[in-house]
């Protein structure tokens, strides 16, 4: 039989939150105005403001000592990452999409300070996932079938002030102090059918900030046959769309989003050492013809345009290391890589033009080195790789095996920390 019941002591009344305090935990840093420099973005500017991290010194290690995030973003900083060299003095933050992923028009990102001798990796859980945006059928045409009135719906939702009509835009604002370091090592973006993504991401270093930055896209569901009426297609509501328009694919659902952008910009003292940038986009879908009068579709599978374009790559990757805490991975790139980039200048791009091979077995990767100089004198300070391959597990492996050295400064080899080597 239970004993009496404990009559619960009375808890102090919590004292309300200083809203000072409160609203100066969620500004935005005053450094953010004017960090994209002569070229001004508003849109990148309110993506940052969405999350906030500050790495800096705290009873002598590195540690969180501002993080804010607001929808559609949260950011998680885990204790225990650092299974491989737990003396490493780095912190880990990873970012969550509420829903999965980003929808049309959504603004996500982050403003990131990592103080003088800090360090800080920004990773992901799995793939950054851009959902479609919403697509209309031809003008003036009455819809004459459900299937044709749910287009006719996303058609008016996607007016020019609607939020479907304006792409997915993805931001990231750092600061790295003398002797930081600041690694940003995300998963693939993923883009779906129909979606039009931007990302944009400036780092300003001081002389002797290191910057490890990973900066990389597939082709999207290469598993995904869509097609047929009842199944879900990009582009329509309530998952009808109708089979004529989007036949089953046996290649899977392939570079068929509308747009893809992204650009690094990299500023070492306030100097501009480094603008890279990509941008797919579909320039044709398939219906115009060639010279002989061949259709682009019949050259390029059925999805045409920028699938056509990019043969048997299924992945996209851009490696940029810069400062002295990367000097070892930097020799690591270039050993790991160099045979690749030969191979591609001998003539290895001849896989390209293969069908994809859903198995992986490819065995081709095309691979550009370039050195990054920065200062008056033009020294060597880091490397800019460039990577393509016929499936994501290749590059995946080829960016564990290069950037392996990294693991003694951030406790974890990158892309291994969960298991995955």
């Amino acid at each position: 039989m239970a004993g009496p019941r404990k009559r619960r002591a009375a808890e102090p009344e919590r004292e309300p939150e200083d809203e000072p305090a409160r609203s100066a935990v969620m500004a935005p840093p005053a450094w953010l105005d004017g960090h994209w420099g002569a070229v001004p973005d508003p849109e990148a500017d309110a993506a940052c403001r969405c999350g906030v991290l500050e790495v800096s010194r705290s009873a002598g290690e590195s540690a969180a000592t501002r993080l804010y995030h607001q929808y559609p973003l949260r950011l998680i900083v885990p204790r225990r990452v650092k299974a491989a060299f737990p003396d490493a003095d780095c912190v880990w933050c990873y970012s969550v999409t509420f829903g999965g992923g980003l929808v049309a028009g959504d603004r996500s990102g982050m403003s990131v300070d990592v103080a003088d001798g800090c360090a800080a990796v920004l990773a992901t859980q799995g793939t950054t996932k851009i959902y479609k945006h919403a697509r209309g059928g031809p003008a003036g045409k009455s819809p004459a079938s459900a299937s044709e009135r749910i287009t006719d719906e996303a058609s008016r939702y996607s007016a020019a002030d609607a939020k479907t009509s304006r792409d997915t835009v993805q931001a990231l604002a750092a600061r790295i102090g003398d002797g930081a370091l600041l690694a940003a090592l995300p998963d693939p973006a993923q883009a779906f059918r129909d979606s039009r993504f931007r990302n944009r991401q400036r780092f300003k270093l001081k002389s002797t900030g290191s910057l490890a930055l990973v900066d990389w896209v597939t082709a999207g569901r290469a598993g995904f046959e869509g097609g047929g009426a009842g199944g879900f297609t990009s582009g329509y509501g309530g998952g009808v769309a109708p089979a004529t328009q989007f036949p089953r694919d046996p290649d899977g659902e392939r570079w068929v989003f509308d747009s893809y952008a992204t650009a690094a910009e990299v500023c070492v003292d306030d100097r501009e050492v480094l603008v890279e940038s990509v941008r797919l986009d579909q320039g044709f879908r398939g219906t115009e013809k060639y010279d002989d009068g061949t259709a682009a579709s019949a050259r390029g599978g059925a999805s045409g345009g920028l699938a056509a374009r990019m043969g048997a790559v299924h992945a996209l990757a851009v490696v940029v290391l810069v400062g002295p805490r990367c000097e070892a991975a930097s020799k690591s790139v270039k050993e790991a890589l160099e045979p690749f980039a030969k191979s591609t200048v001998a003539g290895g791009a001849r896989g390209v033009s293969a069908p994809p091979d859903p198995a992986g077995d490819a065995g081709w990767l095309l691979a550009s080195l370039s050195d990054l100089r920065v200062g008056d004198d033009g020294r060597v300070a880091g490397v800019v790789a460039r990577v393509a391959g016929p499936d994501t597990d290749s590059v995946y492996r080829i960016l564990r095996r290069a950037l392996e050295p990294l693991g003694r400064e951030l406790g974890a080899p990158p892309f291994a920390e969960r298991g995955l080597a």
